[in-house]
Protein backbone atom coordinates (compact mmCIF):
# COMPACT_ATOMS: atom_id res chain seq x y z
CA UNK A 1 0.00 0.00 0.00
CA UNK A 2 2.78 2.46 0.89
CA UNK A 3 4.58 1.67 -2.38
CA UNK A 4 1.45 2.51 -4.39
CA UNK A 5 0.99 5.70 -2.37
CA UNK A 6 4.65 6.66 -2.90
CA UNK A 7 4.24 6.07 -6.63
CA UNK A 8 1.11 8.21 -6.77
CA UNK A 9 2.81 11.02 -4.85
CA UNK A 10 5.86 10.81 -7.12
CA UNK A 11 3.67 11.08 -10.22
CA UNK A 12 1.81 13.96 -8.63
CA UNK A 13 5.09 15.71 -7.93
CA UNK A 14 5.93 15.49 -11.63
CA UNK A 15 2.58 16.86 -12.78
CA UNK A 16 1.46 19.17 -9.96
CA UNK A 17 4.28 19.70 -7.46
CA UNK A 18 2.68 22.43 -5.36
CA UNK A 19 -0.62 20.67 -4.77
CA UNK A 20 1.15 17.36 -4.18
CA UNK A 21 3.51 18.80 -1.56
CA UNK A 22 0.56 20.55 0.11
CA UNK A 23 -1.17 17.16 0.42
CA UNK A 24 1.96 15.45 1.75
CA UNK A 25 2.37 18.22 4.34
CA UNK A 26 -1.21 17.72 5.54
CA UNK A 27 -1.02 13.91 5.71
CA UNK A 28 2.64 13.09 6.26
CA UNK A 29 3.99 9.57 6.19
CA UNK A 30 7.72 9.38 6.77
CA UNK A 31 7.64 5.68 5.88
CA UNK A 32 6.05 6.43 2.53
CA UNK A 33 8.58 9.21 1.89
CA UNK A 34 11.44 6.80 2.56
CA UNK A 35 10.37 4.65 -0.41
CA UNK A 36 11.52 7.00 -3.20
CA UNK A 37 14.75 7.70 -1.31
CA UNK A 38 15.49 3.98 -1.02
CA UNK A 39 14.34 3.29 -4.60
CA UNK A 40 16.60 6.03 -5.95
CA UNK A 41 19.49 4.64 -3.92
CA UNK A 42 18.79 1.12 -5.18
CA UNK A 43 18.68 2.26 -8.82
CA UNK A 44 21.92 4.22 -8.41
CA UNK A 45 23.47 1.21 -6.66
CA UNK A 46 22.49 -1.00 -9.60
CA UNK A 47 24.24 1.41 -11.95
CA UNK A 48 27.33 1.34 -9.72
CA UNK A 49 27.38 -2.47 -9.74
CA UNK A 50 27.13 -2.41 -13.53
CA UNK A 51 30.02 0.07 -13.72
CA UNK A 52 32.08 -2.13 -11.39
CA UNK A 53 31.27 -5.31 -13.35
CA UNK A 54 32.36 -3.58 -16.55
CA UNK A 55 35.68 -2.62 -14.92
CA UNK A 56 35.20 1.13 -14.62
CA UNK A 57 36.62 3.38 -11.92
CA UNK A 58 36.15 7.05 -11.04
CA UNK A 59 38.87 9.44 -12.14
CA UNK A 60 39.32 10.51 -8.52
CA UNK A 61 37.91 9.69 -5.13
CA UNK A 62 38.31 10.82 -1.55
CA UNK A 63 37.39 7.41 -0.16
CA UNK A 64 40.44 5.23 0.52
CA UNK A 65 39.35 2.27 -1.61
CA UNK A 66 41.17 0.70 -4.52
CA UNK A 67 39.89 2.41 -7.67
CA UNK A 68 38.92 -0.90 -9.26
CA UNK A 69 36.45 -1.66 -6.45
CA UNK A 70 35.23 1.89 -5.78
CA UNK A 71 31.88 1.54 -7.55
CA UNK A 72 31.14 -1.70 -5.69
CA UNK A 73 31.78 0.09 -2.41
CA UNK A 74 29.60 3.01 -3.45
CA UNK A 75 26.82 0.59 -4.35
CA UNK A 76 26.91 -0.68 -0.77
CA UNK A 77 26.75 2.70 0.94
CA UNK A 78 24.43 4.56 -1.45
CA UNK A 79 21.12 3.76 0.22
CA UNK A 80 22.33 4.67 3.74
CA UNK A 81 24.01 7.80 2.32
CA UNK A 82 20.83 8.99 0.60
CA UNK A 83 18.78 8.27 3.71
CA UNK A 84 21.25 10.36 5.69
CA UNK A 85 21.12 13.11 3.05
CA UNK A 86 17.32 13.14 3.24
CA UNK A 87 17.36 13.39 7.04
CA UNK A 88 19.88 16.25 6.86
CA UNK A 89 17.79 18.14 4.28
CA UNK A 90 14.58 17.63 6.24
CA UNK A 91 16.21 18.37 9.59
CA UNK A 92 17.98 21.54 8.48
CA UNK A 93 14.79 22.76 6.78
CA UNK A 94 12.81 22.07 9.95
CA UNK A 95 15.31 23.81 12.21
CA UNK A 96 15.73 26.89 10.03
CA UNK A 97 12.01 27.12 9.23
CA UNK A 98 11.07 27.06 12.90
CA UNK A 99 13.70 29.70 13.57
CA UNK A 100 12.16 31.79 10.74
CA UNK A 101 8.70 31.59 12.29
CA UNK A 102 7.30 28.45 10.67
CA UNK A 103 5.03 26.24 12.71
CA UNK A 104 5.02 23.00 10.69
CA UNK A 105 5.79 19.64 12.22
CA UNK A 106 8.87 17.47 11.85
CA UNK A 107 7.01 14.58 10.21
CA UNK A 108 5.48 16.88 7.62
CA UNK A 109 8.85 18.42 6.81
CA UNK A 110 10.64 15.09 6.62
CA UNK A 111 7.93 13.50 4.47
CA UNK A 112 7.78 16.45 2.08
CA UNK A 113 11.57 16.70 1.89
CA UNK A 114 11.86 12.99 1.08
CA UNK A 115 9.93 13.34 -2.16
CA UNK A 116 11.45 16.74 -3.01
CA UNK A 117 14.96 15.31 -2.52
CA UNK A 118 14.64 11.91 -4.16
CA UNK A 119 12.49 12.47 -7.22
CA UNK A 120 14.76 14.98 -9.00
CA UNK A 121 17.75 12.79 -8.19
CA UNK A 122 16.05 9.78 -9.79
CA UNK A 123 14.62 11.57 -12.83
CA UNK A 124 17.39 14.05 -13.59
CA UNK A 125 20.50 12.11 -12.57
CA UNK A 126 20.15 8.35 -12.08
CA UNK A 127 17.82 7.65 -15.02
CA UNK A 128 19.78 9.77 -17.54
CA UNK A 129 23.06 8.21 -16.35
CA UNK A 130 21.63 4.70 -16.78
CA UNK A 131 20.36 5.47 -20.29
CA UNK A 132 23.57 7.23 -21.31
CA UNK A 133 25.78 4.44 -19.98
CA UNK A 134 23.79 1.67 -21.64
CA UNK A 135 23.53 3.49 -24.96
CA UNK A 136 26.73 5.57 -25.21
CA UNK A 137 29.16 4.06 -22.71
CA UNK A 138 31.15 5.21 -19.69
CA UNK A 139 32.78 8.21 -21.38
CA UNK A 140 29.37 9.84 -21.82
CA UNK A 141 28.73 10.10 -18.07
CA UNK A 142 31.17 12.93 -17.38
CA UNK A 143 29.81 14.94 -20.30
CA UNK A 144 26.20 14.30 -19.32
CA UNK A 145 26.57 15.49 -15.72
CA UNK A 146 27.59 18.92 -17.01
CA UNK A 147 23.99 19.28 -18.18
CA UNK A 148 22.04 17.19 -15.70
CA UNK A 149 23.91 18.48 -12.65
CA UNK A 150 22.60 22.02 -12.94
CA UNK A 151 19.06 20.84 -13.67
CA UNK A 152 19.19 18.52 -10.67
CA UNK A 153 20.39 21.27 -8.34
CA UNK A 154 17.73 23.72 -9.50
CA UNK A 155 14.93 21.15 -9.35
CA UNK A 156 15.87 19.98 -5.86
CA UNK A 157 16.22 23.57 -4.68
CA UNK A 158 12.81 24.53 -6.07
CA UNK A 159 11.04 21.43 -4.72
CA UNK A 160 12.64 21.55 -1.28
CA UNK A 161 11.76 25.26 -1.06
CA UNK A 162 8.19 24.43 -2.10
CA UNK A 163 8.13 21.75 0.61
CA UNK A 164 9.12 24.42 3.16
CA UNK A 165 6.30 26.64 1.87
CA UNK A 166 3.83 23.73 2.13
CA UNK A 167 4.86 22.65 5.62
CA UNK A 168 5.69 25.94 7.32
CA UNK A 169 3.65 28.43 5.26
CA UNK A 170 6.71 30.64 4.89
CA UNK A 171 7.14 33.05 1.99
CA UNK A 172 9.30 31.96 -0.94
CA UNK A 173 11.79 34.66 0.06
CA UNK A 174 12.42 32.69 3.27
CA UNK A 175 11.96 29.19 1.85
CA UNK A 176 14.55 29.53 -0.92
CA UNK A 177 17.54 30.31 1.34
CA UNK A 178 16.41 27.67 3.84
CA UNK A 179 16.29 25.03 1.10
CA UNK A 180 19.63 26.20 -0.27
CA UNK A 181 21.36 25.85 3.11
CA UNK A 182 19.76 22.42 3.70
CA UNK A 183 20.90 21.11 0.31
CA UNK A 184 24.35 22.61 0.81
CA UNK A 185 24.64 20.82 4.17
CA UNK A 186 23.79 17.44 2.64
CA UNK A 187 26.13 18.09 -0.30
CA UNK A 188 29.00 18.91 2.05
CA UNK A 189 28.34 15.65 3.85
CA UNK A 190 27.83 13.37 0.84
CA UNK A 191 29.88 14.85 -2.01
CA UNK A 192 33.16 13.38 -0.75
CA UNK A 193 31.79 9.82 -0.89
CA UNK A 194 29.61 9.88 -4.02
CA UNK A 195 30.86 9.75 -7.61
Amino acid sequence: MKVVEAGAISLGLLTSPGRTLDRVALRPSVGTAAIPVVATGAAWSALCVLLWLDGHAPSRSLVPLPKESYYLGQALWLIPALLLGWIVVGGVCQLLSRWAGGAGGRASMLASAGFAYALPLAVLFVLPDFVAYLSLGFASLGKLVRFTGLGLMLAEWALVARAVVAVHRLAWSRALPIAFVALLAQAALLAPILR
